[in-house]
């Protein structure tokens, strides 16, 4: 029994002692990834200036770059030979102790626990903070299966430039996250920031977020598509101007979604964005919403037009043109073939006149080949699928529609010699009339103070209000 006892203790020691070894490996191979993965994306950059690997901790010193002089001598049309600044680089110090019993800031099982500091010395030039406080922290742990958690912070800062009379405050932020599964989920808080200037004050008060996202972090980094879902929530925007009333947005949110269908081949996304008020002195809106969705988009296209939009900041000008070609060859097709959606699911709020609501669903259907042109609309016609609908107080319609022609007025001989006061009465004179002659056209009703509108277009027709009408480019 002692002698089983010996070989369990001996064996467990062993483990103990070795483990460490291949877990620094594990830590300096993804460390090597992380930075590969950064210096292959076109705005960022990553060098590996210093790597100390010991039996239970690891040290690195990482130099990380926005290439933002690369991009404007690209669009500048400079070329690779030309001469160029050095790019704005920021120092991180990764620090690592090695499982699985990690002794660092803390005693605890895992493959390592980890500390990555960005002293950001530099920026002091143009922003002020604690002497004793990094630019950036982040510590976490990377469990014993790989899950990930930790916390971030950034410190309270503030930066000025007298000249200018441009001042600006920001409370600090604080992060978490966690692993769960294939998920992960992070948090984040700014109590306060705001900016100022010799016109306004912008103040934005409680900047919440929260994301969980599926999928790893050194995927996400390579731009690989990935679920996710977020939402963004801000308590209060004020805007005060001098000699003006102030603006104040109350209960801003936005919630995001990404998720993949067949076998990650297609990718739906979408977009809602809600406001509970704004005030101001010669405005007020309330319950506004406004919600966006992308469905059935082809995958490979995304990840195409990502390459390319991240390859076009730095292109000359010039080169352009042959890689928008190329990706309409390559994958233009293939994004049409999926029957795409772009749907409108909601547009509403409330006004002290009334309010309105409407959406707007939409789809390219039965699309195998593509036109010589393009810019043929016959083509898109024919292939459109769509509804449409409206319902709005009247008097919504009459102030919307003023607004519209005192926007066109203004742009007039007339209307550049008439007063503020004077355009809008005019445009509020004349815009009955104009929702009248729509109504002529029978493009929309009006029913018991609302005026209402549906329209569908399918198969080359489309039926407005229910009645159906050819579209002429589709015949």
């Amino acid at each position: 029994m002692k002698k089983i006892a010996l070989i369990s203790a001996a064996v467990t020691l062993a483990v103990l002692v070795i483990a460490p070894k291949f877990v620094g490996d594990n830590v300096e191979s993804q460390v090597i990834d992380i930075t590969d993965a950064l210096n292959n994306h076109s705005i960022y950059g990553a060098e590996i200036i210093e790597y100390q690997k010991g039996w239970f901790s690891s040290t690195a010193d990482i130099a990380l770059t926005i290439n933002v002089n690369d991009i404007f001598n690209a669009q500048n049309g400079a070329t690779s030979a030309a001469p160029t600044e050095s790019n704005p680089t920021v120092m991180a110090k990764l620090v690592a102790h090695h499982g699985p019993i990690y002794v660092g800031d803390s005693v605890g099982i895992g493959q390592a626990q980890y500390s990555v500091v960005l002293e950001g010395e530099g920026f002091r030039e143009y922003l002020q903070w604690d002497h004793d406080s990094p630019f950036y922290r982040n510590q976490g742990v990377v469990g014993l299966f790989g899950g990930l958690s930790y916390e971030d912070e950034l410190p309270a800062m503030t930066a000025s430039i007298e000249e200018e009379s441009f001042y600006f405050s920001f409370s600090g932020y604080q992060g978490k996250a966690n692993s769960e599964g294939d998920a992960t989920h992070f948090t984040g808080l700014a109590p306060t920031f705001s900016f100022s200037t010799a016109e306004f004050t912008t103040t934005v008060s409680t900047l919440d977020v929260a994301m969980t996202s599926y999928g790893s972090m050194l995927a996400a980094i390579k731009g690989e598509l990935l679920a996710s879902s977020s939402t963004l929530s801000v308590e209060k925007v004020t805007i005060e101007r001098i000699e003006e009333s102030a603006v104040t947005v109350n209960d801003m949110v936005l919630t995001t979604d990404a998720t993949l269908e067949d076998d990650g081949a297609l990718a739906n996304l979408g977009m809602n964005y809600t406001v509970s008020s704004v005030m101001a002195d010669d405005f007020e809106a309330s319950s506004l919403e406004f919600g966006l969705e992308f469905n059935r988009l082809d995958t490979d296209f995304i990840k195409a037009y990502q390459k390319f939009n991240n390859e076009s900041l730095s292109t000359p000008p010039l080169e352009m043109a042959a890689k928008l070609t190329s990706l309409i060859d390559d994958h233009l097709l293939s994004l049409l073939a999926a029957s795409p959606e772009l749907n409108i699911t909601h547009l509403s709020g409330t006004f002290p006149e009334g309010d309105i609501r409407a959406h707007a669903n939409t789809k390219l259907v039965n699309i195998d080949t593509l036109p010589d042109n393009l810019m043929n609309p016959s083509f898109w016609a024919k292939h459109l699928d769509a509804e449409l609908a409206l319902d709005a107080k009247e008097e919504v319609m009459v102030w919307l529609t003023s607004l519209y022609l005192q926007n066109q007025y203004q742009s007039t001989v007339e209307g550049a010699s008439m007063s503020d006061e004077e355009l809008r009465r005019v445009a509020l004179e004349q815009a009955p009339g104009v929702l009248d002659f729509i109504i002529m056209q029978q493009l929309m009703v009006k029913e018991e103070g609302r005026y209402r509108s549906t329209i569908a277009v399918k198969d080359g027709f489309s039926t407005v209000n229910g009645t159906k009408v050819p579209i002429p480019l589709a015949q």
